[in-house]
This record gives C-alpha cells, structure tokens and sequence, in this order.
C-alpha cells in the first residue's frame, strides 16, 4: 500500500487564452506529496491556482504535463477516487430536492444502499448539525447551512483522504468552531485532509505541514511547528515619543508605524532592539510596551506572495 494519499510529479496545467492557440500556463511545475493520515494546508492568493490544482487532482481536468497519484493509483483511473471525499468552494445542489434527497441521492452515487445507507446519511446530517432539518429543501438554506450540507455528502463514503477547498467559507465563527472540531476528529481517526483555506489561524491550528502557491508556482512547503522559527520573529517596541526620539530610534535599524498617539518601532534583531529601548528610555520617551514576536504563517504568507522569491522547503 502506497505511504502518501496523494503524490504529485511535475504537474502543470494550461488554458486557452483569449480565443487563440495561445497558451496561459495557470500552474508552473511542481512536485508534491502528502503522507497518508497527515492534514496539509494548501494556501494561496485568489487566483494562484488552487481549485486549478484541485480539479486535476479529481481528474475534473487533464493536466498539460506531470502525473498524480491518489493512494498510488493514477488519477485518470476512476478507482483512484473510490476512497475520497470532496468539497468544492462552492457546492451547488438541485434546489427543488429536500437535505435528506440530496444526501440519499449521494449516498446511492457512493455504492450505498439499503439500511447502511439509511444509517451513515443520518449520521453525516446529525455530525454536521443538520438532523433537525432534514426535510428543508435547499433552496430554504443560508450559505453556511449549504455548506454544512456539502460538507456531509463529503463525509458520506467514510473517505479515507478529503479533499477541502474553503470548507470554512460562509460559516458563523461557531460554525467554523464545529468545522474545525469535526476537523481534528477525521485526523484523529488517521483520514488524510488536503485543506485550501484563507484563514490561516485555522490552517495552523489543523495542519501538520502546508504549501504556499504563488501565481501557479510552489513557494515552498512548509512543517507548521516550524515556522516561528524561519526568520520573520521580530522585536517590538511601542513608545511615545518625539518625532526627533522618533527617527533617532529608527536610525538604529527599526521600522516605525504609527498608532493613533504611539509609535510602534520593529527590529530584526534583539541588540538593536535592546539598543533602541537604552535610547529610548535616556530621552525620557514613554515606553508602553516592549515584546518579542514570534514569526507566524501570515507574516511567512505575506512575505511569499507579495515578494518573487522562492523560499526553501523545509517540510
């Protein structure tokens, strides 16, 4: 049995451009592999490529170049998806079928019949908190409920690898609480979680390692406990102060930003920090606060997605 639900060689994906034979190429080359049981966080700006890379995952479309495999079978073979679930960004369902239709109707789509059909669409409708209402038709239903719906058809085969493209879009923050909690629950249980998400907090909270894709280029991947540590920690001080203490303080390496009557001063290093506190504090400036900050996977994001560097991988 192969030891990574999805494995990624050099996959590349082009679309027609403006009507011509020209080509955009949406995803740039790149290699990827995800262990079986891990949760791996997929980030990325809109439009980087992400429900691009997804679809050839799922073989919704070809790729132009390179190879996946879901649990060592090619992804063209239908077989290869027997053991996923998928949510989509946006999960479209008959708006005129009742939750309990849609989810017989997938669960017949799953190979289920019978009582065990009966069995695990009841218990899908009751984890995601959707068992009270389900005789509503869906087109009664807000976007968080339609996501709880989307996500209960995902869950419905018992997959052993689930695919997530924003599956916290839409929701209430207890909603996203639940999400997060039915999250750690799967992990827990050794499914494998392929997670596309723009809340980092939560890709953080739920990921063992995640990858930053930039304009259909891989940046780098990334083992999440790792990450204060890969150079964006910084030292913060919050004074208030002249605006000669001000550009004193800066001249020895800081960078200012103000709050409304302070001045936040950031340094890369804790001697100029401690230098710029000495400063400071012999100018009669007030000091508010002075604190280390630990590099986070928002500072790490922002670096990789607003700059054309490729970082090194260290997942």
């Amino acid at each position: 049995m192969s030891k990574d639900a999805i494995a990624i060689d050099n996959l590349s994906y082009a679309y027609p451009s403006n009507w011509s034979w020209r080509k955009t190429l949406a995803l740039r080359p790149f290699s990827l592999d995800v262990a079986v049981g891990e949760a791996f966080g997929f980030l990325g700006h809109n439009g980087a490529g992400k429900t691009t890379a997804i679809k050839c995952l799922l073989d919704l479309v070809r790729p132009t170049g390179g190879s996946i495999k879901l649990f060592g079978i090619e992804s063209r073979n239908p077989a290869s998806r027997c053991n996923v679930g998928y949510l989509p960004e946006q999960p479209y369902f008959y708006d005129n079928l009742s939750v309990l239709e849609i989810l017989r109707l997938y669960g017949r789509l799953n190979g289920l019949s019978g009582s065990t059909l009966s069995q695990r669409v009841s218990f899908c409708l009751d984890r995601v908190g959707m068992g009270a209402r389900a005789r509503s038709s869906m087109r009664s239903l807000s976007k968080g409920l339609t996501q709880r719906v989307a996500l209960a058809q995902a869950l419905l085969g018992d997959p052993r690898l689930l695919i997530l493209d924003e599956p916290l879009s839409g929701l209430d923050p207890l909603g996203r609480r639940e999400f997060c909690d039915i999250f750690l629950e799967l992990k827990k249980k050794g499914t494998t979680l392929f997670i596309s998400s723009h809340i980092l907090s939560d890709v953080e909270h739920l990921c063992d390692r995640c990858s930053i894709l930039v304009k259909g280029e891989l940046r780098g991947v990334f083992t999440i406990k790792d990450i204060p540590s890969l150079g964006d920690a910084r030292y913060e001080i919050v004074v208030q102060a002249s605006a000669e203490v001000t550009e004193k303080l800066c001249s020895l390496g800081g960078k200012a930003e103000k709050l409304q009557d302070q001045m936040r001063i950031e340094f890369n290093s804790r001697p100029q920090a401690e230098a710029a506190l000495a400063c400071a504090l012999s100018q009669g400036a007030r000091i508010d606060s002075y604190q280390f900050v630990q590099g986070s996977l928002e500072d790490l994001f922002v670096r990789l997605t607003q700059s054309g560097g490729k970082e090194v991988s260290r997942g």
